[in-house]
């Protein structure tokens, strides 16, 4: 009698076990269930926090364009077009497509999302009037010639 009572003991310890990874898997299931709503939640605020703004981008841009400005000679300005030349090669600044382009060899974007470029050469500078769309039109200087 003993042995069988043994037996029943061992039987019902194995059916336990088994149904302890069923538990344990709803556990995991019900505690990614809380945590996939919150994972989204700060997804979307980093998402949000990444975006540059485009005042940064142009200040970017500028600087790039004086780099370039700074090194460069034969300045001649077209109202909407600014040539130069630059390592010996003649390059050109234009709006094409919305965007400010150096174009000659090759095109390199400088500013974007543009609707109007004016170039002016006044008092041995170079200056550039831009307006995004939309948005009032801002006068920066380039350089010096």
């Amino acid at each position: 009698m003993y042995r069988r009572k043994r037996r029943s003991d061992s039987f019902r310890r194995r059916n336990r076990r088994s149904g302890y990874i069923l538990e344990q898997l709803l556990i995991t299931l019900l505690v990614c269930a809380f945590l996939i709503p919150v994972a989204l939640v700060l997804v979307s605020t980093l998402a949000r926090m990444i975006t540059i703004p485009d005042s940064y981008q142009d200040e970017v841009a500028i600087a790039q364009l004086r780099h370039v400005i700074n090194v460069s000679s034969e300045f001649e300005c077209n109202g909407s077009e600014l040539s130069f030349l630059h390592h010996d090669k003649r390059q050109r600044l234009v709006l094409r497509n919305g965007n400010l382009d150096l174009i000659d060899p090759g095109t390199q974007i400088f500013l974007t999302n543009l609707s109007d470029v004016t170039f002016e050469l006044s008092d041995e500078r170079i200056y550039v009037t831009y307006a995004h769309f939309d948005q009032e039109p801002e006068t920066r200087c380039l350089g010096h010639i």
